[in-house]
């Protein structure tokens, strides 16, 4: 196996660039982007990322984008091509007879009917074939990753809070205390999320639509989810009852009374005293091909998500607005960011969005 050339990065961070905006959209699949390009030029000859749905693959696709001027080209791929019959058939297949020349992937695939596989056929065709062991690619995939090798979807958590860490008064739900920047920044993360959920409470108090509403973008609100308590959920919710076009799912515990019309999912899973087990409903969505799952939490699902170590990743913006200290905190009793530092998040990125503040926290050691 050759070494990585200095344009191989360049290219691979070009593909995460462009795959990136399809996140979300390609179902239980992962959204790979694949370049073909003239290494003589450095240019371009045809590019495609997963369809919507999940289908056609990425590499596919560009091959029949770019025809007989593939032969002698590289193919840059985020992730390893499949090598396995599905609904379509394998991508290294089409690889092969196209005459590309190398390939170059950001990640090895997760997924055990590939794992490394492909690489080892490619190879055995006269193909050179560069596992690059890129960061953006792994970061692009690490919802397709996490399913594979952990059996849940990434995790990831997301608060509105006013400047005092308060996430809403008492009685009055979990108000939004940010403005219109911070807001359609919350958007487009639930747009690239495959699935969105909230609490019982959440969804009785705020009575929300977790719909995405930026121009253009509605058809890609992710899959509802809704986690029931001891108390259930009916159709009285919006989420439940109204009509929205929108795909719902409700996940409660075996023996919680569920009110809900046909058109909503209800998946049941063990747990204790009505509450479902938090690990068991994450299993659950992963066998639903949910691959990145954003929560909107209130104070109690935040903490029990946390201190089951089922969060990857928090998503905080806070505002300017001051609530007080008899409002609602993420954590009662402690400072939220303090709980982060504790259990082993480190801040990796700060923006100002208008007014308001955007802090992201990761797990400094997150299982791949």
């Amino acid at each position: 196996m050759s070494a990585l050339l200095p344009e191989d990065r360049r290219w691979l961070d070009a593909a995460v660039r462009y795959a990136t905006p399809f996140q979300g959209t390609t179902a239980e699949n992962p959204a790979v982007a694949a370049l073909i390009v003239l290494p003589s030029r450095q240019t371009v000859l045809a590019r495609a990322v997963t369809g919507r749905g999940g289908r056609p693959h990425a590499a596919a696709e560009a091959i029949a984008a770019a025809g007989f001027e593939a032969a002698g080209s590289t193919l840059y791929l985020t992730l390893e091509p499949c090598q396995h019959w599905g609904r379509t058939p394998p991508c290294v297949a089409s690889i092969i007879r196209s005459g590309i020349m190398r390939v170059v992937i950001g990640v090895a695939d997760s997924d055990p009917r590939t794992a490394g596989a492909s690489l080892a056929q490619l190879e055995s065709a006269g193909v050179e074939a560069i596992l690059a062991d890129h960061a953006p690619s792994r970061a692009l995939h690490v919802g397709h990753i996490m399913r594979h090798t952990a059996g849940r979807p990434h995790v990831t958590a997301m608060l509105a809070m006013s400047s005092d860490g308060m996430i809403g008064q008492v009685g009055a739900g979990y108000e939004r205390h940010v403005g219109p920047a911070a807001r359609q920044w919350m958007d487009m993360l639930r747009a690239r999320s495959d699935a969105v959920m909230v609490g019982a409470a959440t969804a009785r108090q705020d009575d929300p639509a977790l719909a995405v509403t930026l121009p253009g973008l509605a058809a890609d609100t992710p899959l509802r989810v809704v986690l029931a308590g001891a108390g259930g959920i009916d159709r009285k919710v919006n989420l439940i009852g109204g009509f929205s076009g929108y795909r719902t799912m409700i996940l409660a515990e075996n023996s919680v009374t569920v009110d809900a019309p046909v058109s909503v999912e209800v998946i049941r899973v063990a747990g204790a005293e009505g509450r479902p087990d938090l690990g068991k409903a994450m299993q659950a969505l992963a066998k639903k091909g949910i691959q990145n799952l954003l929560v909107e939490p209130g104070q109690r699902l935040v903490g029990a998500l946390l201190d089951t170590g089922l969060v990857d990743r928090v998503v905080l913006l806070t505002g300017t607005s001051v609530l007080g200290p008899e409002a609602v905190s993420a954590v009662p009793g402690q400072v939220f960011t303090d709980v982060l530092a504790a259990q082993g998040f480190v801040g990796c990125e700060r923006e100002a969005l208008g007014g308001d503040n955007l802090m992201i926290y990761e797990r400094a050691a997150r299982p791949h």
